[in-house]
């Protein structure tokens, strides 16, 4: 929205946790060498807890792209599951298929892959974000996946990452067995009010904005005082002040619109921070978003714009704007929904939806960290993780339908509500899961599947003579890692752009 006004290369307050944003305070350094310690002495369990927005995910990905090339990896981002699917979403990660789904056929899976795995002197490291989520017979689960060991060494490494609450989790007395083999443990906490200075700088030298947009040294000091030195929070209320300063055609950024800024994110409009209803952010922002999703120029948009029936939202959506009443883009049921819908009962009716849509059995759930456009080309129905500032964790959305600048969605048991896509993208983590009906769509026999993959490969494009050529060409082109295996996330992307008649997200892809 300002990145080409500004010069940047991209936005540089994004949620998502990329590693090439990381910033090394003191605190993450020391917690990165803990990680570093852990993983080298190969003993016991790296246990890294910090409050919510503290930097947690990130580090894990900036861990994760610095381990050597021989080492597998598995991640597990949504832990509020059995022991059995935590079991099955390793294996899907490591891309190894069980003889069975009972719970030994998976633990001898595993085993068997960490022996080949040693045999050929290759590492294997299993990290669970979210941790303090995992229910505590599952947590005893993870310490017997750590009992895989030979006579002198473990044969895999458990990162346990999570809140607060995880530290408290592993104090209970049925989990003492498992909170004696933590060999390595950090608890993240705010930064200061230098390291927020530095780490805002660093933000925007990595979106190379360095120089072309200033924060005062009061705004500095207001940045932390309003956010605590939280990272997430941080991210939050300087892209707002940001869009702010775009609007004023500002490359200056003075703690007044720091403070508009704050009232934007925490949902305020006392008179003192914006000046009743048409404060300049909430008038900036309609402005702005009505310039994007109605195709208006932002340099002209300085006059409010009403939107025709065809762009309305339905009664649970605010409207986009009027002459007299300029307002933000965005639904307040939705706003609502997000604040207080429990975490589990969220993920557990989104799936439930969805697989309603499908019909039948042989679901995989398959996780992809993505964005907006690919969602759209890949036009299935997804569970969106969703964040909110007022809530300490996340919760889960279900998108069923795309159209234009509205969205259609479901949290919860609730009623399906129409709502701005920009409202869900601004409030989404980057993480998808898709539920999809792979053993029942997909054939079961290696030489059919073998068949299927090189057909659909050929459908798109991709007929190299060399199968794991064309399907490293693929992954690369669909955003995925390039390693040449038709792991579960490569076949859930060629099964969405290949042809069939299913559930679709927009309306040009069929009726969902």
């Amino acid at each position: 929205m300002y990145e080409a006004w500004y010069g940047f290369t991209e936005k540089p307050f994004n949620l998502t946790p990329d590693p090439k944003y990381l910033y090394l305070s003191q605190r993450h350094a020391e917690a990165f060498a803990h990680l570093e310690f852990g993983h080298r002495e190969r003993g016991g369990f790296i246990l890294i807890t910090g409050e919510v927005g503290t930097g947690k995910t990130t580090l894990a990905r900036y861990f994760l792209s610095h381990l050597p090339g021989d080492t597998h990896t598995a991640v597990v981002l949504y832990p509020a599951l059995t022991a059995a699917e935590l079991l099955r979403s390793i294996l899907d990660d490591l891309h190894v298929e069980p003889a069975g789904d009972s719970l030994k056929s998976l633990v001898d899976a595993l085993h068997r892959f960490l022996l080949e795995a040693r045999a050929a002197n290759r590492n294997v490291v299993l990290l669970i974000d979210e941790s303090q989520d995992l229910p505590a017979e599952v947590l005893e689960q993870v310490r017997l996946i750590s009992n895989l060991e030979t006579d002198t060494e473990k044969l895999i490494q458990i990162v346990l990452m999570g809140q607060s609450e995880l530290r408290d989790l592993l104090g209970r007395h049925e989990l003492r067995q498992l909170a004696q083999r933590v060999t390595a443990r950090y608890h993240l906490s705010p930064l200061t009010l230098e390291e927020t200075e530095s780490y805002i700088q660093h933000r925007l030298r990595v979106a190379e904005g360095e120089g072309k947009v200033g924060f005062t040294a009061a705004a500095l000091r207001a940045i932390h005082r309003l956010t605590g030195g939280v990272p997430r929070l941080i991210n939050l209320v300087c892209d707002r002040a940001l869009l702010a300063g775009y609007v004023e055609s500002r490359r200056t950024i003075d703690a007044k619109l720091v403070e508009r800024a704050a009232a934007e994110v925490t949902g305020e409009r006392s008179s003192r921070v914006l000046r009743g209803r048409h404060g300049l952010i909430a008038a900036g922002l309609t402005v702005v978003l009505a310039a994007v999703v109605f195709g208006l120029a932002p340099r002209r948009a300085r006059a409010p714009a009403t939107p025709s029936a065809a762009e309305t939202t339905d009664r649970s959506a605010t409207p986009v704007s009027t002459p007299t009443t300029p307002r933000t883009l965005r639904s307040e049921r939705l706003d609502a929904l997000l604040k207080t819908t429990p975490r589990d009962e969220s993920y557990r009716a989104a799936l439930a939806r969805i697989e309603a849509l499908w019909g039948g059995d042989g679901f995989r759930r398959t996780t992809l960290r993505t964005h907006l456009a690919q969602v759209e080309r890949l036009d299935l129905p997804v569970v969106l993780e969703m964040f909110h500032p007022s809530r300490t964790d996340t919760c889960f959305l279900t998108l069923l339908r795309l159209d234009g600048p509205l969205a259609r969605v479901a949290v919860g048991d609730e009623e399906l509500a129409t709502v701005p896509v920009s409202q869900v993208d601004t409030l989404w983590t980057r993480e998808a899961v898709f539920p999809w009906p792979e053993d029942r769509e997909l054939p079961s026999d290696p030489d059919e599947r073998d068949a299927w993959l090189r057909g659909t490969l050929d459908h798109l494009g991709y007929d190299d003579e060399d199968p794991a050529g064309a399907v490293e060409r693929f992954q690369s082109d669909a955003g995925l890692v390039p390693d040449g295996v038709p792991g579960p996330r490569t076949r859930l992307v060629l099964f969405a752009l290949s042809p069939g008649v299913r559930p679709r997200l927009t309306v040009s892809g069929g009726a969902s």
